[in-house]
């Protein structure tokens, strides 16, 4: 017999899906040269980004790092042997990890990335030597190709455990999933302080970049 119980919070589930819109409308942005509208959702993915990190430390219990950061050894173990999870699983904990830690670099090398346009160019491309300036610019171009790379492995573990195991993308999207009777449901937060942080965080971006970005939409 199994129950339904709620998993995720609001915060976990609007991060989780912004940033998958975001980074597609940003690959997409990137390729078509639309570098205002590009900046402007890197601003947003920053703050929600940023938001999110906070939302680790203090937040509902399944979206702290603590609670499913794993060892090796524990992601290893439940490789060979994959099971429901309240949470994300100890595998899927490193590419989390990984994909926060790769589109945090893909933000901060955005900001000093040169493009030969005022309105392209990072803003903190003045402030830094050329030379800094060229290696922030040729990381940015190649890590977009690790996170889409990532991105697509992320996918297909999650259609694969969705298929094999419970459907751990409805439950992205709902919030609940179903469990075996006698499952413990996790203690959540009210998600207000995220998005107030949200909120914050993109009024700060708006008066330091994003008034002159909208003059160029």
């Amino acid at each position: 017999m199994s129950v339904k119980i709620q998993v995720w919070d609001l915060a976990v589930r609007v991060f989780h899906w912004s940033q998958v819109l975001l980074i597609a409308g940003l690959w997409y942005t990137g390729s078509e040269g639309l570098m205002a509208q590009h900046q402007l959702m890197a601003y947003t993915l920053a703050a929600l980004l940023i938001a999110r990190i906070c939302w680790g430390f203090y937040g509902s219990i399944t979206a702290r790092f603590s609670h499913f950061a794993a060892t090796p050894l524990a992601a290893f173990r439940y490789l060979r042997q994959t099971k429901p999870v309240v949470g994300h699983n100890p595998a899927g904990a490193y590419m989390i990890f990984l994909l926060i830690a790769l589109v945090s670099l893909q933000l901060l090398t955005g900001l000093a990335t040169f493009d030969n346009s005022y309105i392209s160019d990072g803003p903190l491309v003045r402030s830094l030597s050329e030379e800094w300036v060229s290696l922030a610019s040729k990381i940015h171009k190649l890590n977009i190709d690790l996170i889409i790379i990532c991105v697509a492995i992320h996918v297909f573990a999650a259609l694969w455990h969705s298929w094999k195991h419970d459907n751990v993308i409805l439950t992205l999207i709902t919030g609940k999933g179903n469990y075996n009777s006698g499952t413990a449901a996790p203690a959540l937060k009210h998600s207000w302080s995220y998005f107030v942080l949200v909120a914050v965080l993109l009024v700060v971006f708006y008066f330091w970049q994003g008034e002159m970005l909208l003059k160029f939409i």
